[in-house]
């Protein structure tokens, strides 16, 4: 994992209960540095909002090509949702650019359990 020059976090221990991963409007920059992925091997839903402007869909479809040769990411980019739009209060002076939040929240929040169900 990329912490920035000369930070590399080393050694993170996997654990057997992970057997899913969801990444909501992810940092995936942080990953960048070579074989920063390479022992994933679960199932990826990663989500973003098409109105990111702190996370961007390209840093979330550059995950998926990353790791295209081994694992398969399943990329969901919601029209109109912004960086904060999966969270069900905005932080102050933020404003929602969903025109219906909670239509969307029900619809996202079903969708990732039956993903982590599997």
């Amino acid at each position: 994992m990329w912490l920035g020059p000369g930070r590399l976090v080393h050694n993170i221990t996997s654990d057997s209960r992970l057997t899913r991963l969801s990444l909501l409007a992810t940092p995936t920059d942080f990953f960048q540095t070579p074989g920063a992925l390479d022992a994933v091997r679960v199932p990826i839903l990663a989500w973003v909002g098409s109105a990111d402007n702190i996370t961007p869909p390209a840093q979330t479809e550059r995950l998926a090509y990353a790791m295209r040769d081994w694992q398969t990411v399943d990329v969901r980019v919601t029209d109109s949702a912004g960086h904060f739009s999966f969270m069900d209060v905005l932080p102050p002076q933020t404003t929602e650019p969903l025109p219906n939040k909670q239509a969307f929240l029900r619809e996202f929040s079903s969708e990732i359990c039956k993903f982590v169900v599997g």
